[in-house]
């Protein structure tokens, strides 16, 4: 059993992973500046909420010291849009609330740090499938931010033998994601389709590599249950697919589905391939859903508004 603390808890990720982990018998503390959703709510015990700024130095050491966890998941940030128009303070929740986090675990000698980084890391115009090691030229303040982390955890491993970890994930996608560039063409994409709602899409022709939230999920249990790792930070992939490859997908599950292409512009600031292999190597890693899996799923979760 372990005693895990989460930040970021009332997020779309951990809508999903907190009550996997308590199923399995864990003990989860979960921080978080907004109440957390209706699936943490109907979660009767071993989950508790602490409503934390992660601003705040005072308040996470305090959540740190109260809760003793075994390990922490940091998966709170501020997302790439938020970053670009106030850069203090995505750096100040994105990076200080990581070294503040990073510290508390070496003073309190907890096992385990795990962390989401991004592939905003790598920016535009990296080698495709890029790799793990590839070049890092962030276009944006979020990158800079997780980048800065990830140099931040490096630090730790080497200087303290800190057991830390972090995972970059792609367009990560499932019902209920509302926020973050991508959420706008997959997620909420699919949830309109799921809900029979009239949907026009401008850019069909952009690509990227699309992660079902239940893999995402499975990654960040195994990079968790790992005692250490070799490299500091691990890729972490579904597919890739055109957003009119996944659309015509969703309307052979819903041929009544009322989409219209109206352009074929693109948005995303991200390379859409990228290289997993050290982490299937490492840590067993590969996802359970295949594409068609995942959208027929998607739709009628949607379909059913049984999310939140």
């Amino acid at each position: 059993m372990k005693k895990i603390l989460i930040t970021g808890a009332s997020g779309f990720i951990s809508s999903y992973l907190i009550p996997d982990l308590v199923k399995e018998g864990n003990e989860v503390t979960g921080l978080d500046i907004t109440p957390p959703p209706a699936a943490l709510k109907k979660l009767e015990k071993g989950f508790l909420s602490m409503r934390v700024d992660l601003t705040s130095t005072a308040d996470l050491y305090r959540a740190v010291y109260t809760a003793r966890p075994t390990h922490i998941l940091h998966l709170g940030s501020v997302l790439a849009e938020p970053c670009d128009e106030n850069p203090v303070r995505g750096f100040a929740i994105n990076f200080n609330s990581t070294l503040i986090l990073l510290d508390a675990a070496l003073t309190l000698g907890i096992k385990r740090f795990v962390m989401t980084s991004s592939i905003a890391v790598f920016g535009r115009g990296a080698a495709e499938p890029v790799r793990d090691d590839a070049h890092k030229n962030p276009s944006n303040i979020y990158g800079q931010t997780k980048l800065a982390c990830e140099h931040l955890m490096e630090w730790y491993r080497k200087k303290h033998g800190l057991s830390s970890t972090g995972v970059r994930f792609p367009w990560v996608f499932g019902p209920g994601r509302k926020t973050g560039i991508t959420a706008v063409y997959s997620s909420k994409l699919l949830d309109s389709i799921g809900a029979g709602e009239k949907v026009e899409i401008p850019n069909p022709g952009e690509k990227g590599d699309w992660l079902y939230v239940k893999d995402a999920v499975k990654a960040l249990k195994l990079v968790l249950d790992a005692e250490d790792t070799p490299q500091t930070v691990y890729n972490i992939m579904g597919s890739v697919h055109s957003i009119r490859e996944v659309v015509e997908i969703a309307k052979r599950i819903r041929p009544d589905a009322d989409i219209r292409y109206t352009g074929d512009g693109s948005s995303s600031p991200y390379p859409a391939s990228y290289d997993d292999s050290a982490a299937r190597r490492d840590l067993g890693w590969k996802p359970d859903y295949m594409i068609e899996q995942a959208v027929e799923e998607h739709l009628r979760i949607a379909g059913s508004r049984i999310y939140g």
